[in-house]
């Protein structure tokens, strides 16, 4: 968004979205909506890698309620990495969680690493599904997972001018893409046993309550004494924006899993 000129997540941008998402949160639906990414999963001694890991409220869940042994969050914006550790240190939990600040392209880790990817609506930050979806496979084990939700479209041709203006009012590098191409990149890559999960409807309604929330007492004083009146209206312009483009199925926020062959 752009009620912050600190790169794509200044201090203002995660005040505001922890307030609307979540307490170590930058995308919604909170632990709730970690949950369903994994569902069925057992994570109980796994090591396991976050992409785009934002302020660690994943990672965090993760290793408190789901039995994972270790949590590495990496993400390239250093405010959001400086966040997440504070974070440990409240939650006494460095001996188990560790954030590194990373910069765009392959990651920095070996092959073979980890047992399990998860990422949290970040990868449409990132323009080569492809080339991420490899790299991935690289540094899980065989057999190793891969867990994500991301915010996507309905399909991958050019943006429709209603979808042009909200990506613009957003102001951050949104390189959505479709559930299929997703399938198609893992595919490549080298994974199996695809399950996707189209979860439009699901956030059209949490954003028309968010959008409501946001212009009601208590969270419109709220807003304003964290952003300020005149980013709180903006704000709310952008939620209107992202109503329009969720009600037209354009944006198809969703989830993605799938297994390495070994």
């Amino acid at each position: 968004m752009s009620i912050t000129d600190e790169g794509e997540y200044g201090q203002k941008q995660i005040d505001f979205l922890e307030l609307i998402w979540g307490k170590g949160f930058l995308s919604p639906g909170g632990t709730t909506e970690v949950d369903l990414v994994i569902e069925g999963l057992d994570l109980s001694g796994l090591n396991i890698l976050d992409i785009g890991c934002g302020c660690g409220g994943a990672v965090f869940h993760l290793i408190e309620q789901h039995g994972a042994a270790t949590a590495i969050g990496v993400d390239i914006e250093p405010l959001v990495i400086s966040r997440a550790k504070a974070l440990a240190d409240e939650y006494n939990l460095n001996d188990k969680a560790s954030f590194e600040v990373v910069t765009p392209g392959p990651l920095p880790f070996s092959d073979m690493q980890f047992d399990m990817v998860f990422s949290k609506d970040a990868f449409l930050h990132i323009p080569d599904k492809e080339s991420l979806m490899a790299d991935i496979a690289r540094v899980l084990k065989p057999d190793g997972i891969i867990a994500a939700s991301d915010w996507m479209r309905l399909d991958d041709n050019p943006p429709s001018q209603v979808m042009a203006d909200y990506i613009a009012a957003e102001g951050l590098d949104m390189h959505m893409c479709s559930l299929d191409r997703y399938s198609k990149a893992l595919a490549a890559a080298g994974f199996s046993d695809i399950h996707r999960c189209d979860r439009n409807a699901w956030y059209l309604d949490l954003a028309q309550q968010e959008w409501k929330s946001m212009a009601a007492e208590p969270l419109r004083s709220q807003i304003i004494d964290c952003i300020g009146k005149a980013a709180a209206d903006e704000t709310s312009n952008i939620w209107r924006k992202m109503i329009g483009v969720l009600e037209i199925g354009e944006h198809r926020p969703g989830h993605f899993r799938a297994q390495k062959l070994r």
